[in-house]
């Protein structure tokens, strides 16, 4: 102990300068500021004044808390800064009166019934949108669309979903000249997406957080680990680097990264137990939105969090400078080091497995019409994943967009999983177990797609269905090997083999008389020796005019099955498509099967 006689020793504090509650207030409101502009350009004004009316429910709140026990009123800015951070949390067209409830329970309940501004056991804003969420979820997760000059007067709801809720169905088509998913990148970046007031705008997100930063107003720990854990979870739950940055971008994720996990009386006091309750947010954020029936889940992770603060600031405490073990040796870093490792294995797995990830999900170009197939991927196991998009009319006239993952085993033929990413917020949501763990044959035989479940829809489902489907038409004509057959002749221009699988390309016409329009067909079908049923149908050539073949009405049916259809069995059978091109198909399959039949003689002979 005697290198302690170097050190002067005195009674606290030990180091001063010009900060205090209302200037680190300060601070979190300026740099609030670009979000709260950004909101009220994208939103309107009636944004601007949902989030006046939170901070007044707020600072009032308080007052009143203390007139009533008679203590000094508190002008410290902390109310007004909840109920900014509230209001940035709010839908745009929130009724008047949720930002009322949701300060007076922020400020009342979590803050001040708990003895006030640092002692309060969670953080308010995040714990009053976690409540209301629970009391009015419809209200709180109906969101419009960005439009400047639409939305600046406007108190209309017309709702447009999120990247979360909706998926792609959220973004333009294109954002300042950039398509397909860089554009999505941007419009995610710049907040030309719906969404919570505040939480769009990544730019502005960003600004004020560095602002916060450059103050030393917030410990740079508990975001950059933040984000860095939830980027590897997202990379590890969807196993898609794309879709990782997709995620970082959604939501409330960033915005709550930054000013509602760096609270400094419900985030730990040391800076290694901060690291800690920024993993722990991370992991908790993503598998709520990942496994979790509400796509969003910064602000319940920062709850749960916030309730383990006290623990690791009472039992994980930091070595105390010239602190010895009970051999008379220098206490181990332990804590220290063990959060420095974590960071780092942290940052190597995105260094290592961001580039795996790009390698191993090989996009695969398309050959042929597909109706919903977007983009196909390999997997480094060899499973495939299928990004499916398409429409199921539900009722009048109502057409719910729908986009779904769809991982198939192609060595076992197998649906191994589907992952919803837009579908009905209106309970028409598809009843997986019909897909899941199926075969493609048993996908082929069940036509009986209604169910008894609320939270399903038979019309959906059967959507669904032609999707899988059409994934599997895609490996059949893509991936599949098939041996070259010597035969052709004058419709049918290439014959394969593979196994039992025979594949035909042939050509053909839809004579639309009606339209004067001749259309010229051609397309690859598939049909299985062993069953002498179609096995698949894939779309080379035919009309952009909607008079498609509806490929369901003949897939898994056998040749006298389609022997024996009828112009009007066709035609009643069909909603997607025209029932001339249905006909025109209907013979070039029998033509496939007479080929086949032909050939298996040939080789039989």
């Amino acid at each position: 102990m005697a290198e302690i006689s170097n050190y002067k020793v005195a009674a606290s504090p030990h180091k001063l300068d010009s900060s205090s509650t209302r200037t680190v207030m300060l601070d979190v409101l300026i740099a609030l500021i670009p979000c709260l502009v950004c909101g009220v350009v994208y939103f309107g004004l009636y944004s601007l004044a949902l989030v006046v009316i939170c901070m007044s429910a707020c600072f009032l709140s308080e007052q009143l808390y203390n007139l009533i026990r008679k203590k000094p009123f508190t002008f410290d800015l902390s109310a007004l800064v909840t109920g900014l951070i509230l209001g940035l949390n709010l839908p745009p067209r929130a009724p008047w009166y949720i930002p009322i409830i949701g300060g007076v329970f922020a400020i009342i309940i979590v803050k001040m019934l708990f003895g006030g501004l640092g002692k309060n056991f969670a953080n308010p804003a995040a714990t009053a949108r976690v409540f209301l969420l629970l009391a009015y979820s419809s209200v709180m997760t109906k969101y419009i669309g960005f439009d400047i000059s639409g939305n600046i007067l406007s108190t209309d709801i017309v709702t447009a979903p999120t990247y979360l809720s909706g998926g792609t169905a959220a973004f333009q088509s294109s954002f300042m000249g950039v398509s397909g998913y860089w554009g999505y990148v941007l419009q995610l970046l710049f907040g030309t997406v719906g969404g919570s007031i505040g939480e769009t705008c990544k730019v502005a997100i960003l600004a004020g957080g560095v602002y916060l930063g450059v103050r030393r107003v917030i410990d740079w720990r508990i975001p950059v680990v933040y984000l860095l854990t939830s980027a590897v979870m997202f990379l590890v739950c969807y196993g898609s680097a794309k879709e990782m940055l997709l995620q970082l971008l959604s939501g409330g994720l960033l915005f709550g990264a930054v000013f509602m996990a760096t609270d400094y009386a419900t985030s730990p006091k040391w800076k290694y137990n901060r690291v800690l309750y920024a993993f722990g947010l991370g992991v908790i954020t993503v598998l709520i939105r990942r496994f979790g029936s509400y796509p969003e889940g910064t602000s319940l992770a920062i709850l749960i969090m916030n309730l383990f603060v006290p623990m690791m600031d009472k039992f994980i405490l930091p070595v105390r400078f010239g602190q010895m073990t009970k051999a008379g040796k220098p206490m181990p870093q332990v804590m220290q080091w063990s959060m420095r490792s974590l960071c780092i294995v942290l940052a190597a797995m995105l260094l290592i497995f961001v580039p795996i990830t790009n390698y191993t999900n090989v996009y695969i170009d398309k050959s042929g019409v597909y109706s919903y197939v977007q983009e196909v991927s390999r997997k480094l196991s060899g499973e495939y994943v299928f990004t499916v998009q398409g429409g199921a009319p539900i009722m009048g006239g109502y057409v719910q967009n729908l986009e779904y993952k769809v991982y198939v085993d192609a060595d076992t033929d197998t649906v191994t999983d589907v992952v919803p990413i837009a579908q009905s917020t209106m309970g028409y949501t598809a009843e997986l177990s019909f897909f899941e763990g199926k075969t493609y044959a048993e996908i082929l035989q069940n036509t009986d797609l209604s169910t008894d479940s609320e939270f399903s829809a038979t019309k959906t489902n059967t959507k669904l269905r032609e999707m899988i489907l059409e994934c599997f038409s895609f490996y059949d004509y893509n991936m599949a090997r098939y041996e070259r057959l010597a035969y052709t002749d004058e419709n049918i221009t290439l014959a394969e083999r593979s196994g039992t699988l025979y594949r035909f390309t042939i050509a053909g016409v839809a004579d639309l008389t009606e339209y004067n329009y001749k259309q010229a067909l051609k397309y690859a079908i598939t049909l299985d020796s062993s069953t002498n049923k179609v096995y698949a149908i894939t779309t080379l050539a035919e009309s952009t005019y909607g008079y498609t073949c509806d490929k369901p009405v003949f897939l898994g049916k056998t040749k006298q099955e389609i022997e024996d259809m009828t112009r009007d069995e066709i035609a009643s059978d069909i909603t997607t498509s025209a029932t001339v091109t249905n006909v025109s198909v209907q013979g070039m399959i029998l033509r496939c099967f007479e080929v086949m039949g032909a050939l298996q003689e040939g080789a039989n002979g």
